[in-house]
């Protein structure tokens, strides 16, 4: 699989500096690259229906894309915040968590966190968990405040507010913009250029 990985870095690589050499062979100076940029605008402006056209299909494509990944990221987070019930419970110990190379900024190490062990009671059962987050601290028998499912009380995270939220939340609203902006964009009826005064 890193294999996989380094052998797509590198195509990529080659594929950026072979459209920059091209780039360069075709822009000599700054006077190309300013008729370049001047044909390119011209042409936007007479073509202004398709571009839009197609600028909304990327916005929607991309907000359907961040839509899915902010729930997918998030749906757990949410329903525990929904519907979870918040209780004490104690930071009993530490689980070191490989999270791979691609965290690390050197290419031939790997990135670990160190995710804190919870327990907590729920009704007459002691339950006991590993959080999503690193906080840093590795302090043990710290009272921390979790929130898990009535329904699955190991579905479970310490109850930090804000964090709560972070990452899915932006994401996820992020999509709706773009979604809605684009749809807006749809529904609304062409400008006609005669029209105007």
């Amino acid at each position: 699989m890193d294999k996989m990985f380094l052998l797509l870095k590198v195509v990529v690589a080659l594929a950026i500096v072979a459209f920059l050499l091209k780039l360069r062979r075709r822009l000599v100076s700054p006077e190309q690259a300013v008729s370049e940029v001047n044909q390119l605008s011209g042409w936007m402006v007479s073509n202004k229906e398709k571009v839009l056209r197609y600028t909304r299909i990327a916005q929607a494509v991309t907000g359907l894309f961040l839509l899915l990944l902010g729930y997918y990221i998030g749906r757990e987070h949410f329903h525990l915040i929904r519907e979870g019930v918040r209780t004490q419970g104690t930071i009993v110990g530490y689980k070191q968590e490989n999270l791979g190379p691609n965290y690390s900024r050197a290419a031939d190490s790997d990135t670990f966190a160190v995710l804190p062990i919870v327990k907590f009671q729920a009704g007459d059962r002691v339950v006991q968990f590993k959080d999503w987050m690193d906080s840093g601290m590795r302090l043990l028998n710290i009272r921390v405040t979790v929130l898990y499912d009535p329904a699955n009380p190991s579905s479970a995270m310490i109850d930090r507010p804000v964090w709560n939220w972070i990452p899915w939340a932006p994401t996820f609203a992020m999509g709706l913009f773009l979604f809605l902006v684009a749809a807006k964009a749809w529904l609304r009826p062409p400008i006609n250029e005669g029209a105007k005064s």
